[in-house]
């Protein structure tokens, strides 16, 4: 992927240039916090009315004085399991990860969507001041009775990649019962983590890594009513034709678990994650907010 991903580069910064640029200008007044912040804040965010009626996609409702502009990086953090099970860093206790929402509201984050991701990526479109993204992968119950309520709780819209055929199932998976009013709340977006969560890249044919990503989206479309565009690799595994395969799907963004932050003009196919587990500490977690190359676990 990484000779797609040049292409892709070149080509995103040259059309993004002038876009950014515009978008500076619009929202040039805003980091005063004048009137214009506000303006630029109400038009870059998705309006409650053209979203409310689409299930599965989180519709930000954010403070229209908040500054908008053009970050040089976006960390999309990625988190799995909330949980007290001993010996798994890749789980994170539900103490650590309150103490981490509560870093971001004290320090004036703003977490941000899927579609607010994409528009900064593909186009350049400003953000509020501070954006992160963050995602939880799989679907385990814990991101029904835990993740939903808290991220309620604290007005941050967040994304779930879910493993359609785990649904339902009794090792500690959500119902579609459950998955349904998440969808329906607009608080969070639902997206394909595909069907069984295999490594795309090491199956045979490009039927089955096709019937992975494309019955993972009719799932979606039949229990939830969600038309989904974006897409998680497991494992962050993917190669040149799932790539393709993904397009076809109607998929117009994908995430990895490569490390590093998002940018203008990054191959929207394989957008780089921040990992964040219970070994993370909170300075850590400050430093995978705001830099490419920060330290490892």
């Amino acid at each position: 992927m990484k000779s797609l991903s040049k292409y892709w580069r070149k080509a995103a910064v040259l059309a993004a240039v002038s876009l950014v640029s515009l978008s500076i200008l619009g929202v040039a007044g805003c980091s005063n916090g004048g009137a214009s912040g506000g303006s630029s804040a109400a038009s870059s965010q998705p309006a409650a009315s053209q979203t409310a009626l689409k299930p599965g996609v989180a519709v930000v409702h954010r403070d229209p004085g908040v500054p908008y502009s053009v970050p040089e990086g976006v960390s999309v953090l990625m988190y799995h399991m909330i949980g007290n099970e001993q010996g798994n860093a890749a789980i994170m206790t539900e103490a650590n990860l309150r103490i981490q929402m509560n870093y971001l509201r004290d320090h004036g984050y703003h977490p941000i969507t899927m579609q607010e991701l994409y528009d900064y990526v593909t186009k350049g479109a400003p953000l509020p001041e501070k954006p992160v993204c963050i995602t939880f992968d799989d679907g385990y119950l814990d991101s029904y009775t835990i993740v939903y309520p808290l991220m309620k709780e604290y007005g941050y819209p967040w994304t779930l990649f879910l493993i359609t055929d785990d649904v339902g199932k009794p090792y500690n998976r959500m119902t579609w019962d459950q998955l349904k009013e998440m969808a329906d709340s607009h608080t969070v977006t639902i997206a394909n983590h595909t069907l069984s969560h295999p490594k795309l890249h090491n199956l045979a044919t490009a039927k089955e890594k096709e019937k992975e990503i494309v019955e993972a989206n009719q799932a979606l479309k039949y229990h939830l009513g969600i038309d989904n565009p974006w897409l998680a690799y497991p494992y962050g595994d993917y190669d040149d034709e799932v790539v393709a395969i993904a397009k076809k799907a109607g998929i117009k963004m994908a995430v990895t678990t490569d490390v590093g932050r998002v940018h203008v003009g990054s191959y929207p196919y394989e957008l780089k994650r921040v990992y964040i587990g219970n070994d993370i500490s909170l300075a850590r977690f400050s430093e995978r907010l705001n830099k490419d190359n920060y330290t490892p676990v």
